[in-house]
């Protein structure tokens, strides 16, 4: 595997990620121009399978919009078409990695509304604010596309249709604090050279600086380890032996979203490998990666 090869380079390899490599699916706003002509007048009508950031949602009325538990409604983030990022790797290059590196459905779609910067997901009565729905929607209605209720307000008009490409993530160097000098700083080297790899081919500019990128599965930019072991275990406790957390969705904050989440932060989605398994992602938990 070209990931395996690359992280065995001299100034990687004493970091020891080669053993860590977990699939992702990315996604590129290259070739699509920022606001929702396309979507609303190309792909979502057509039933193309299309993704975006921010922008009207699919297949929800304007009375069935997620509001909070006082009634304010929440922003639409992100939808995210499951048939397309299934799709991004066949099957053949599938069975290159262990089982249990995926686990959404694989057709309909899952969107992502949230509050923005009123409810961060580091406490757990954060859930009796509402400040976020996971939506999965196994056969959405293409004949709705809806800007919101009169009453959402958003930071910005921001709306982006982007494209899904099969990748991998490695740890984050957050989670290689307290580890020896030299494997914190292979840790943040490999991170860097895969952000700009990904600004690179997100703006075809090579020197674009390194910047987060958002992507399905995998390892999240801000670590695991604090989210995993401070924030998860007393929001959304594991109560059947063997489960785990797993990171569905992270969508940075740092360019078509930017200030959505305050200050360039990541909107993170999590949730028991369990749930995802029974597909409750009523019971899904997001963190705005704000440490």
């Amino acid at each position: 595997m070209a990931a395996i090869e690359w992280l065995q380079r001299p100034e990687y390899r004493v970091a020891g990620l080669s053993g860590e490599v977990a699939f992702s699916v990315a996604y590129t706003e290259q070739s699509f121009d920022p606001g929702p002509a396309e979507l609303q007048d190309l792909f979502w009508p057509t039933g193309s399978e299309v993704s975006w950031l921010g922008g009207p949602a699919g297949g929800v009325t304007e009375d069935d919009w997620p509001r909070r538990a006082d009634g304010r409604p929440l922003a639409h983030v992100a939808t995210f078409d499951l048939a397309d990022a299934y799709n991004t790797i066949d099957a053949e290059s599938r069975s290159d990695w262990p089982p249990g590196q995926e686990g959404l459905p694989h057709h309909g779609v899952l969107q992502i509304f949230h509050d923005l910067t009123d409810t961060y997901g580091y406490e757990p009565d954060d859930r009796l604010t509402r400040g976020w729905r996971v939506l999965w929607d196994p056969q959405p209605d293409r004949s709705l596309l809806t800007t919101g209720p009169a009453d959402l307000e958003l930071p910005t008009d921001a709306c982006q249709v982007i494209l899904p490409l099969a990748t991998f993530t490695v740890p984050s160097a957050a989670d290689a604090i307290g580890a020896p000098t030299a494997v914190f700083e292979a840790t943040d080297a490999a991170n860097d050279q895969l952000q700009r790899m990904w600004a690179w081919q997100r703006t075809l500019n090579r020197a674009a600086e390194p910047i987060p990128f958002t992507h399905l599965y995998g390892h999240a930019q801000n670590g695991n380890r604090h989210a995993a072991l401070n924030v998860l275990p007393t929001c959304l406790p594991l109560t059947i032996p063997g489960d785990r957390y797993r990171l569905v969705a992270e969508i940075e904050g740092q360019t078509t979203l930017e200030g959505w989440f305050g200050d360039g932060s990541p909107l993170e989605v999590w949730m028991r490998d369990s749930d995802l398994r029974a597909r409750a992602f009523d019971a899904a938990w997001c963190i705005i990666r704000s440490d």
